[in-house]
């Protein structure tokens, strides 16, 4: 049976991985590309982000807005080399040996292992002559040198051939870290539509966990150009949640309200539909429902 290629939380990742991430949204590829470039940095590593051709001028500065708008300052970082940014040339040859030049030079500065993210937003973007050419020639690198890859490709600019023709050089494909996991609850973002998703049981083991997620959320919405102070709930895998995580639904949609916004949840169970009629929490301002959940 086919169950198609393997899946890696960023988190995951380890020396000689070769993985591919097909993002949708800016926001997912960004959360990514932070994750892994400062776990990179927290590991002793160094991270090379090679930028596509069209990339604008100041590339270092561009990369450092790109992880400050996800928490992170890596001022220092790129100031002392342990961040850089490389502009592959059109010859895929170049590539290859561009990596193992920046790998041997890692070793040689002191650094436990380089971090490469390859870029590529549109056809012939990091990878010339189309997805995969250039990918073929990094693997080498991977095998021999203490090194981690990450190529991240835009699967609205590729069709599904060429998207299923970039598994074959790649170990797998990456996907962004979860927020939170216990025996009881999932917490992971979701990047289409943007928000969270919950699968398991919230009580007041992980009560916390669940708050800490809603309030990340609800700072990353304000800063959306579309739809800011909005966040989205998706509840069709949650199983079971109790009256404190019910009003701390409630509490946050509350206050998405007060700033002009509001949460949206997903397939919500029916039952717990009941209990937010019967508690009058459903004409609350602020909540709203999305797709609904059949009863099973």
């Amino acid at each position: 049976m086919d169950t198609g290629p393997a899946l890696r939380a960023v988190g995951e990742m380890r020396p000689g991985d070769h993985l591919f991430h097909g993002y949708a949204t800016e926001e997912e590829r960004e959360a990514v590309l932070a994750a892994f470039l400062v776990d990179g940095l927290a590991s002793g590593h160094r991270g090379l982000l090679l930028a596509p051709a069209q990339t604008p001028p100041g590339p270092l500065e561009g990369l450092r807005e790109r992880l400050r708008r996800q928490g992170h300052d890596v001022a220092d970082a790129l100031a002392d080399g342990r961040l850089r940014v490389r502009r592959p040339s059109a010859d895929p040859q170049d590539l290859g040996e561009l990596v193992c030049r920046e790998a041997e030079g890692t070793a040689a500065d002191g650094l436990l292992g380089l971090r490469v993210a390859l870029e590529a937003s549109q056809r012939g973007d990091g990878a010339p002559g189309g997805p995969g050419d250039a990918e073929k020639l990094l693997g080498p690198a991977f095998q021999v040198l203490p090194v981690i890859g990450l190529c991240q490709y835009d699967r609205l600019a590729f069709d599904a051939r060429e998207l299923a023709a970039l598994d074959a050089p790649h170990h797998g494909r990456v996907v962004a870290d979860d927020i939170w996991q216990d025996e009881l609850l999932r917490i992971t973002r979701t990047f289409a539509p943007p928000g969270l998703a919950l699968r398991g049981e919230v009580d007041d083991s992980n009560l916390t966990a669940v708050a800490r997620a809603l309030r990340a959320e609800t700072r990353r919405a304000a800063g959306r150009a579309e739809n800011p102070h909005r966040a989205r709930v998706d509840l069709r895998e949650l199983t079971f949640a109790d009256v404190c995580a019910l009003r701390l639904f409630v509490f946050t949609g509350l206050s998405l309200h007060a700033l002009g916004g509001g949460m949206v949840l997903d397939g919500v169970a029916p039952q717990v539909r009941r209990v937010l009629h019967a508690a009058g929490w459903d004409r609350v301002p602020g909540l709203s429902w999305g797709e609904e959940r059949e009863e099973a």
